[in-house]
């Protein structure tokens, strides 16, 4: 059967580079979704004398702010002079969006309301984790928490909230950095304040992504570009893998357990392959599928087991489907982005029709973009 390749319903320009996408899962701000973006801003080249060391800029996700200029003396000998470039500086900025109807920095929303207040988690290229709420009912962020995971101009990559099943558990946010590191941090939901319960050394290169076993947080996941997929857990305080899997071939850089089946997770590569794990043994994965492009986020249906959304940087974005033995099949492709697909999400507003799958946002990296469209479960027939 053919693959059904929906239109675009509405798109927008986000100006700066888009890479993470959220929609809010709460009822009273569901159609409300963040897009996180990023973007490099560089400064003109600069004389500076040979002997200084050029100055090293911070990150900032503030576009008004830039480095500290420093001018060379004019009476030093020209020989002296080099033209240095100065580092980039970072920006990002977080664009709320008012998605209205049901019409056809990583970032992630949590699936509990923190003090009654839906909560954003933020981490970005500075190592902060910031936590922002929507307040009153309204529709304007509030920053309310903000924790450094580290002073080694790490960037911090991933987050994911420990709560999204089990909601009267302790909750946690872990973080992946560019180090390989992997933070847990405690939320104090009285203060939300957020303190350091354990960093390990995870991975020997760039941590791109880090995952809770939603039915049992003792547990979480690493992926990193040492193209390994490891396992660890709490109660030992994280001082060795409980796995670890070369079944991906390349960069492991997207993992989510699903939320409505306690023994299933979904891995996704740069090696351009979903993989989905049954929990109780890691050896092996009970099935791949070949999706293209590297896959770089992976998000389950907001109610059903069997329905995951991915997206594929080089080959645009796709709703995958599976069967009671977890062999899957595509069955939409939105194809319509012509940069790097990165951030996804199901809108967690129930469609009209019991038989159609919720809307679909999506944004790409160089090309700036958000698109909505919505999928079908069937594919199209073959004419």
């Amino acid at each position: 059967m053919a693959v059904f390749n929906p239109t675009s319903i509405d798109s927008g320009d986000t100006i700066y580079s888009a890479d993470s996408i959220e929609f809010c899962p709460f009822k009273s701000h569901a159609h409300l979704l963040a897009c996180g973006t990023y973007q490099l801003k560089k400064d003109e080249s600069e004389e500076v004398s040979s002997t200084s060391a050029p100055e090293v800029s911070p990150s900032t996700n503030n576009s008004d702010n830039k480095d500290d200029q420093t001018d060379s003396d004019s009476d030093s000998d020209d020989d002296e002079n080099l033209k240095v470039e100065k580092p980039h500086i970072r920006l990002g900025r977080i664009l709320i969006y008012d998605v209205a109807g049901n019409d056809d920095e990583s970032r992630k929303l949590c699936h509990q309301l923190i003090n009654d207040n839906p909560t954003l988690g933020v981490v970005d290229a500075s190592g902060d984790v910031s936590l922002y709420q929507f307040k009153d009912n309204g529709t304007t962020l509030e920053i309310v928490s903000k924790f450094q995971t580290n002073t080694e101009n790490k960037l911090a990559l991933s987050l994911d909230w420990s709560n999204r099943v089990h909601a009267g558990e302790s909750t946690q946010i872990a973080v992946s950095l560019s180090s390989g590191d992997v933070s847990i941090l405690q939320l104090d939901t009285s203060s939300t304040t957020l303190s350091e319960v354990l960093t390990w050394r995870a991975h020997d290169l760039e941590a791109w992504i880090v995952g809770w076993n939603y039915h049992d947080t003792n547990v979480l996941y690493s992926g990193a570009d040492d193209c390994r997929l490891k396992g660890w857990d709490q109660r030992m305080d994280c001082s060795y893998a409980t796995f670890t899997s070369k079944a991906h071939q390349m960069g492991v850089c997207s993992i989510q357990s699903n939320p409505h089946d306690e023994h299933i997770l979904a891995t996704g590569s740069y090696d351009e392959n979903v993989l989905i794990w049954d929990t109780r043994s890691m050896r092996q994965p009970l099935n791949t599928l070949e999706t293209g492009g590297g896959v770089w986020r992976l998000k389950w249906h907001p109610t059903r087991k069997d329905i995951l959304l991915a997206g594929c940087m080089h080959n645009g974005f796709h709703v995958l489907s599976y069967d009671g033995a977890w062999s899957g099949q595509i069955v939409s492709s939105f194809m319509d982005h012509e940069s790097l697909a990165y951030g996804v999400d199901w809108s967690y507003e129930q469609p009209e029709a019991a038989s159609e799958l919720p809307l679909v946002v999506s944004c790409s990296f160089y090309d700036h973009l958000i698109h909505l469209w919505r999928p079908k479960e069937t594919p199209a027939p073959t004419l």
